[in-house]
Order: C-alpha cells, then structure tokens, then sequence
C-alpha cells in the first residue's frame, strides 16, 4: 500500500462494484480517514476504496492485451475492462492461451476483419508454428480454426470448436466464419476463385438453414431456434471430403405463435415477400402479404433484410446443393400450406366443424396433393378405437379441437420439412461414398452451434431445454478445464495450487436425476390420463419443496415456477409443459398426410428418418436394453418416450461425442441488450463473463500446465536442441530421465541468452511431460530454429555436391568439346590447301593444254627459220621462255603434289591425335560414372 499512498494521483486502482462500470480503473485523488478516494477518469466521480480491497491496475490492462494469460496481476477487473477497452477499439475478440477465444458481437461490419487475405495470414502462421502457439498471432475466429486444423493433421486426435453464448451473442455469424475458412482451406497464391464441390455444398448450406430455422427474437434478429453439429471430414491429405449436420429441438412453437415484436422462420415472410417471381409455382402458391397471415401477422419486417432477395438466395442454394426443380417446388408448396393452414377458420356444425371458406381448403389440399374429403373429415371428426370392443368410433371436433388439430398439423409439417432439408443437404455433402460410415484414415472436426442461454419474460418448455442443454454444455466446458484437469495432475504427481470454481453438477442432477428429476417428473405426468398443468406444478412444488435449485416463487403467477440455473435464476410458465412434452400428432393427420400424392409429403410421415417409432428408437438407444419381440411391443416404454427424453438422448450422444475431440471454446459476448454498435452493458457484459467461466478458466490456465506430452514423443521432438543427449545404445531408453535432462539443458541455455524461463513452467510427471503455454512457444522457436540450421548444413552440402557432380560433367563435356575443334580446325586447314591444290593442277592443266600448241607453233618456226635467219635472236629468245614456262609448269606441278601429300599425312595425324583424346576422355567418364558414358558414347 506504500506506492498508493503518496496522493500524486498517478496511483491506479479498481473500484468494485462500480454503479455503471462493474469494475472500473480510478486514480488515487486522496487518502481519507477510513480509506482510499479514487477519480474514475471518465466521469470524475470519487468512491471510497478500503485500503485492504485496493487492487493496483496492470497497465497493460489499460491498454487492452491480446492474450488474457500475459496479464501479470490478474482479476475479474482486469479482465472486463481488457475486453471493454477492446471492444471500443474494434477489437473483438481476445484470447485466453490458445484453446479458449472470447468474442464480442459488434453489431457492425468491420472492414478487412474476413478477408481472403487474413485466412491466409492465420493459415500460413499456423502452418509455420505447428503444434506450438504463435503468440504473436492476434487472436481471431480464424485463429481457433487454424489451430484446430493444425492440430489434427499433427495429432491422432479429432477436434472440436465448441461455439456458444446468449441469444444474439453471434454465435451464427462466428459458426458460417469458420466455415468459409474450412471451406477455402485448398486455396493457394496462384488458385482460382472456384471451390471444389464439396466445399461449395458447405457454404451453400448455410442461407437455407438460416432460412428454415432461423428467427427474428427481442434480441436478435437472426436467432437459431435449432442447435446444430457440423461434423466436418478431411482426407489423409488435409483436403475437404464430407460434412455432416446433425440437428437438435427445433422450436416448433414459434410455427404457429410467437410473442409480441417477433417473427415466425424467415421462410415464411421470404415466401411472401418473393414467392410471386418463382416462375413455376409463384402464382399457384395463394400468399398474400405476411401481415395477412395468422401465423406471420405479429411482426413483419426486420430492418435492413430485404426477405425476397433473401429467398432468392435460399433457391440458388438449393440449386447449387443439387435440388431437383420437383423437389425444390415441393419444399415452397409446403411452406404456403402451413400458412394458409393458419387461415383457417372452424364453425360449430351438425356433425363436427365446419369449414365455411371453401377456396381455402382447396388451395391447401391443392399446395398438399390431398383429397379434399379426407382434408375436411380430419377437421371435423377424431377416430379413436374403443380399448375394451376395439371398435372405430368417430368423435365431433367443435371447432378449439379442430384449431388444435389445425396447429398440430402445421408443425409437424413445418418440423420434419426442416429435418427433411438438413438431411438432403447432408446428401451432396457426404462426398464419394454417401457419407455411409466412417471412411479408412480420415480426421474430424466438429463445429457445435447451439442456442444460447434464454430467458424471456414468459419462459416456456423449450426454453427449458435450451437452458438444460447450456447446462450440459457448461459442465463439458467444467469438466474438461477443471475436473479433468485437477484429476490428471494428481494422477501425474504435478504439484499445483488448488482453485476453486463454480460447479453446476447439482443443477443438472435435480433437472435429469431419477426418478425425482424435473424431467422425470414431466415425464411421468405424460403418462397420467387425468393429468394438467396444475397438477405437474403441484408436483414439482412438493418434490422440490428443500431444493435450492428448482423452487417456488411468490413474485409471480401461480403457474411458475423458478429454477436456478448457473447463469442465473429462470421464471418458466407451466402452461402447455405437459402438451409440449408429449407432442403427440393423431394418426388421422399421419394417415392422411401419407396418402398425398406429393413424394415428399408423403416421405415425411412415412420414412423412419422423418417420421421415426420412437419407441424402437428409445429402446435402441438405452444401453442394455432387450430387444423387444416381434408381436409384444413395450407399450409403457412407447408411451414414456417423450420430446425431454429424446433431446436428452441427443444431448447424451453430442457430449459423448466431444469427450472424444479436442476440444477448442468459442465464448461469444453480447455487449448490450440494443444491439448497437460501440456501446456496452458492463454489468451484463461481467454477469455472461461470469457464467462462462471465464474467471476461472484464466485462473486454471496460468496456474496449471495445458502443454502435455508423452515422455517419448517429447523426446523426439526436441532432441535437436540438445544434441549431446541420446539414447545411445541402450533397448529400452530411460526417457523420463532423457527429457528431464533436454528441459535442464534448454533451460540453462534460455538463462546464458539472458532469457530466464519463468519459474516452474515446466513438471515431469509419471507418463508425460507437462508445459506451460510460453515454455512451449519458446521450445517451439528454438526447434524451428535449430530446424533450420540443420536444413542450411544440408543444403550447402547438398548444394556442393550438385555443383562438384556438375563440374566433372562439364569438364568431361569440354574436353570433348576441344577434341572435336581441334579436328575441325585441322579439317578446315586441309580443305583450304587442298583447294589451292586443285586451283594449282587446274593451272598445270591449263598449261599443258597449251603446251601443244606451243610446240606447233615452234616447229613452225623451225621450218621458217631458214627463211628468217635475219632475226635468229628473237626467235632463240621465244624458244627459251617456252622451255623456261614449260620447266616452271612442271616444278609447280610437283610442289602441288608434294604438298597435297603433306596435308594428307597432317590430316591423319590430327584424326588419330582427335581419336586418341576421345577415348581417353571416355576412359575417364566411365571411370566416374559408367552410365552416363555409355549414353554419351551412344
């Protein structure tokens, strides 16, 4: 406290409890009497803060950090106001180490936050990283996905990202980021722009889910009324091969009733907004504007969505998924008849209802393909079978019955035409083989999208599932970070301090234990004949009457009842519980829907997967269960299976599922119940924090060792940094002692580089060796680095080995080369004299050609010389030239043979010289490299 009591005002503290803020940083104005005063920054206003409650402020919190972990004094101030200061600079989302990721929902567009660009970034970093962090990786949606996938290719492991949140926290937008990034994973520098088929179908699920199962809500216009798993397979490779959707509670009541400012699905008021340009069917659908409609009369906009362009996109999709146009049309057909189904008006008759509007029922049986008379007979009588004659009786509907009929129609229709999309949307998606079973070496990853804790002012049955289903989620979240994590190092003798957080185990059992469970309860008052709302309340009031969990309230109506859920408490109304649960459909509305002519109408009330008997169902799923026997089906069991028991059967199967991945959280954050950009509820901001474990999770995550390897592989991995440490000869490796020995020596060398490794940041236990996250970056550094000397030494090796293999040859290649110019050469200089010989004979020649002549003409002289003794010199001296050209003929002759023969004789010798360096050089090839001399000598 010495440090704050100077009164400088440049001490910073936090002030708890703060009215607006939850925790807010305040500069010590003052010291009173009693305590502290501090100035808040923004407003000015003075608290009063203990002494022994003053908390100093990390500066970096004030300045928002990437990563929670790097934080040295850390608390539950720091860590709202880290995100606070965050969110206000456009920074979304931060990291808590590398498998948790808070996100907060701006409600904006941030430019370049998704870009192709970005992928890539956080691809290649996670690439270069590999089973290590990049802590100098900001965090992002894209990161948690890199990381996942890196994992797997790395790991023998499948992987999980566990998305979740409160309604409108952005959960949907964070689940189609990831899958954009999946889907553009293949894409390269020099690729196109096109995905491959798989990926596409991926992509182009999402518009018509959100169409089908997403909702306008009071806090949020694009809500999910249905949880998802997306099951995505990747090949040895790492290549995209299949996806899988499973669907969960799809919330059928919004079909027919919503609360007040909103929607029904989306589907509905695209259709009719846009359902007059579908060319083929548009003018056949009858639709009118949705504030026309029952069903859709509540509200019917939704700011800045424009509903028909957003229908054109669902049917582009579906084309692209491979749609028929029959099956495309169908799915419209079925959609206008649930809103016309709620149109219709009964009247008390005679015999039963009555339909007064005529055109109506024959639009609907026209959109369902079925006859009219059966149509009207389901509105108007029940058949029911006497239990003790057998007998058929056919009871009058008065027109309530008949609108219960009326709305029990139209959700089953609505209902399994949903489970009917996302099982055709699985079938272009499975890739080569049908997605039928689980292919030969391929990796998972898993994407869990599911609604987000609720509460509303008028909470019914399924928002208790939603909240159960949080429940279970929460406590995967708890046993995989705590639990699991406390129980590992006592089992490996890892000393650590103990921390305590918040465990919701109790909540779930008194809402699933047997047989006093609330859901047990439901689910026998299902089976009462007699039994109402009012007495499944009575009953949940006297067998929770102790219990801190489930409880009475006076605050409200007597038809509520309260549960303490580990977000808080939740007021839910009783009314339409038992009803809900039960969700029973007649078999006059089965029957009669099965004899449409329609294919898939009449799929969806026929197929198994659509329509399922949910007492084989039930039976098969409940381990150790006999199979029951042909003729004797368990009718208490078939009776039993309720909606609670079927969705707690799938919540069951999806945490199996996720035990078996790693799993990576995405905690999304709605900053404000306005869903207005840059601004921030602190107080409900700290509460979701809360809830999510946030706190604890930071905690958990530096005090405890998230990094775990097996001795041997540890070993393995990072040998290279300590060469000198082997195994040597020995068998059987004692690699506890070898991996102890590679932590002291990298350790002793962090501390010579004046880069100490912060204490215990690294334990050996009895199986493996346990890391914190910097340990393992920096092991992770160290190795690339040392990677990467051991690569240059090879390459330079390498390299001077190709360039030594690629001088002999080109030595080789240059000796030849020479020979062959020497030969040349010395042919060029023997057609060059034996060109001047041939122009010397030709000369020759032409000299004894006239030498004839010559010696004619001398003859002739001779026989005049009598005649002409008077010049006797002249003639004697054209006589001796003659004689003297004839001489010089013939030695020039002789030179030009005599020289001929010299250019013969160096012609051979040079050849033989040529001959001689060939073999020679050919000699030496073969010496070096046998086959590349006989190729050249081919």
């Amino acid at each position: 406290m010495d440090v704050l009591t100077g009164g400088n005002g440049n001490a910073r503290v936090w002030i708890e409890n703060h009215p607006t803020e939850g925790w807010a940083p305040g500069r010590v104005d003052s010291v009173g009497s009693n305590g502290l005063y501090v100035v808040v920054d923004d407003q000015g206003t003075k608290f009063e803060v203990a002494p022994e409650n003053a908390r100093q402020v990390d500066p970096n919190c004030l300045r928002g950090v990437d990563d929670l972990l790097s934080l040295g004094d850390f608390n539950e101030g720091a860590l709202l106001h880290n995100v606070r200061s965050r969110y206000f600079n456009d920074n979304i989302y931060t990291g808590i180490g590398s498998p948790i990721l808070i996100s907060v929902n701006p409600f904006q567009n941030l430019p370049g936050l998704y870009t192709e660009a970005k992928q890539k970034f956080y691809r290649e970093r996670s690439a270069a990283a590999g089973s290590g962090e990049d802590a100098d990786v900001p965090p992002h949606l894209f990161s948690v996905a890199a990381a996942a996938y890196t994992a797997m290719l790395g790991d023998a492991r499948n992987q999980s990202i566990i998305i979740s949140g409160e309604s409108g926290a952005g959960k949907t937008e964070a689940t189609k980021r990831i899958l954009t990034y999946f889907a553009n994973l293949q894409r390269t520098a020099g690729a196109t722009s096109e995905k491959t088929s798989i990926e596409e179908q991926v992509l182009r699920s999402n518009p018509i889910l959100e169409a089908f199962g997403n909702a306008k809500t009071i806090r949020n216009d694009n809500s999910s009324r249905f949880g998802k798993f997306i099951d995505i397979e990747f090949g040895s490779s790492g290549k995209l091969t299949s996806a899988k959707i499973s669907n969960y509670l799809l919330e059928k009541s919004r079909i027919v009733k919503q609360q007040p400012d909103e929607r029904g699905y989306h589907a509905f008021y695209q259709l009719c907004a846009g359902g007059h340009s579908l060319s083929d069917i548009g003018p056949t659908l009858g639709l009118r504007s949705a504030y026309e409609h029952s069903y859709t009369a509540v509200c019917t906009e939704i700011d800045g969505v424009d509903d028909a362009s957003m229908l054109e996109e669902a049917a582009d999709c579906m084309d692209g998924l491979g749609f028929s146009k029959e099956e495309k049309n169908s799915v419209f057909q079925i959609v206008a008849a649930v809103l016309h189904l709620g149109d219709m008006q009964f009247e008390e008759g005679d015999d039963g209802s009555v339909l007064p509007d005529g055109a109506l029922t024959d639009k609907i049986c026209e959109l369902l393909k079925v006859s009219k008379a059966d149509f009207t007979t389901t509105f108007q009588h029940k058949t029911l079978e006497d239990p003790f004659t057998k007998k058929i009786i056919h009871m009058p509907q008065d027109p309530t019955s008949s609108s219960n009929t009326r709305h029990s129609m139209a959700k089953h229709l609505y209902s399994r035409l949903f489970d009917w999309l996302v099982w055709r949307i699985n079938l272009s998606a499975a890739g080569k083989g049908g997605g039928g079973g689980r292919k030969e070496n391929t990796k998972k990853i898993g994407i869990l999208d599911i609604y987000g804790f609720e509460v509303f002012e008028w909470n019914s049955f399924e928002q208790l599932c939603i909240n159960f289903a949080n429940e279970k989620l929460q406590q995967h979240f708890n046993s995989h970070m705590f639990t699991l994590e406390q129980q590992l190092y006592n089992e490996e003798g890892i000393s650590w301090s103990h921390i305590e957080w918040q465990d919701n185990k109790e909540i779930i059992d008194q809402l699933e234990r047997k047989p006093l469970g609330l859901f047990c309860i439901l689910d026998s008052e299902c089976l009462m004949p007699n039994a109402t709302d009012d007495t499944c309340l009575s009953k949940i009031h006297s067998s929770f009457k102790s219990s801190r969990v489930v409880y009475k309230t006076s605050r409200f109506k007597s038809t509520n009842f309260a549960v303490a859920h580990y977000a808080g408490e939740v007021v839910y109304n009783v009314i339409s519980f038992l009803e809900k649960n039960t969700d029973k459909l007649h078999a006059d509305i089965t029957n009669l829907l099965k004899s449409s002519s329609m294919p898939i109408t009449r799929t969806l009330f026929s197929d198994p997967r659509f329509a399922p008997d949910m007492q084989a169902q039930a039976a098969q799923s409940r381990p150790g269960a006999p199979p029951a026997k042909r003729g004797e089906p368990n009718q208490r069991a078939k009776q039993n299976v309720t909606v609670s028991v079927m969705f707690r059967q799938q919540l069951d199967q999806l945490v199996e599922d996720l035990n078996r991945t790693n799993p990576r959280y995405i905690r999304c954050i709605k900053p404000n119940g306005n869903k207005q950009a840059h601004e921030m509820d602190s107080l409900d901001v700290q509460r979701q924090l809360r809830c999510a474990g946030m706190l604890e999770s930071i905690r958990i995550r530096r005090a405890g060792y998230p990094v775990r390897r097996p001795f041997k592989e540890f070993f393995n991995r990072f040998r290279l940094l300590c060469p000198h440490v082997s195994t040597g000869r020995s068998l059987d490796p004692d690699y506890k002692e070898l991996c102890r020995r590679v932590l002291t020596d990298v350790e002793a060398k962090f501390q010579a580089q004046r880069q100490p490794v912060e204490a215990k940041s690294w334990q050996v236990g009895r199986s493996k060796v346990f890391l914190k996250e910097e340990l393992q970056g920096r092991l992770e550094k160290a190795l690339g680095e040392a990677v990467k000397v051991y690569v240059v030494r090879m390459q330079k090796r390498w390299r001077g080995s190709r360039a030594r293999r690629k001088y002999r040859v080109m030595r080789g290649a240059a000796v030849q080369v020479q020979a062959l110019l020497r030969t040349l050469r010395s042919a060029s200089e023997f057609q060059k004299r034996l060109q001047q010989h041939r122009e010397a004979r030709a000369a020759l020649l032409t000299a004894e050609a006239e030498l004839p002549s010559l010696r004619s003409g001398l003859a002739a002289a001779d026989e005049q010389l009598p005649e002409e003794r008077c010049v006797p010199a002249e003639k004697d001296m054209e006589l001796i030239q003659l004689e003297a050209s004839a001489a010089q003929v013939a030695r020039r002759e002789r030179d030009a043979q005599n020289e001929l023969r010299e250019c013969k004789d160096e012609l051979e010798a040079a050849r033989e010289t040529a001959d001689a360096a060939e073999r020679r050089g050919a000699q030496k090839e073969q010496q070096r490299c046998p086959e590349r001399a006989s190729r050249m000598q081919r």
